[in-house]
């Protein structure tokens, strides 16, 4: 038996900022002993390759995304599951029928406008509906 632990939308988010806060300064760090290295004449390319590799995690860390399919019955409880997964109430999850067709949810940075794209069918990138307040949309 597996046992899982659940992790709350606030608490996800303070360990992402605290890793790629930590992440940040690791990547000075190491980028001023390269610094240092080069004005004494020595070989920086261990540095420059741990650095590369620091950038990537950071990278992977700011572009994190998850791929999920939750297939049910209409009514079924499918928007209630991903708005739990979320930490937060994104999807309509009585009224409307929002998840009966593939509906991507981002995270939205702190002073950004929220939106609301669809896919079209027939159309490879997603049009605008709606921006303005979370609420709102």
């Amino acid at each position: 038996m597996t046992a899982y632990t659940a992790m709350s939308s606030d608490r996800f988010q303070d360990l992402s900022i605290r890793l790629t806060h930590l992440g940040t300064h690791l990547l000075h760090y190491v980028q001023e002993q390269r610094s240092g290295q080069e004005q004494e004449g020595i070989d920086p390319s261990s540095l420059i390759d741990l650095e590369q590799e620091i950038e990537k995690c950071l990278n992977a860390l700011e572009h994190q995304t998850y791929e999920v399919a939750v297939i049910a019955a209409m009514k079924a409880g499918k928007s209630t599951l991903l708005n739990a997964v979320i930490g937060a109430d994104v999807l309509a999850s009585e009224s409307e029928a929002c998840t009966v067709c593939r509906t991507e949810v981002r995270h939205v940075k702190p002073g950004a406008t929220p939106y609301l794209q669809e896919y079209r069918v027939g159309e490879q990138e997603p049009t605008s509906i709606a921006k303005g307040e979370a609420e709102q949309i």
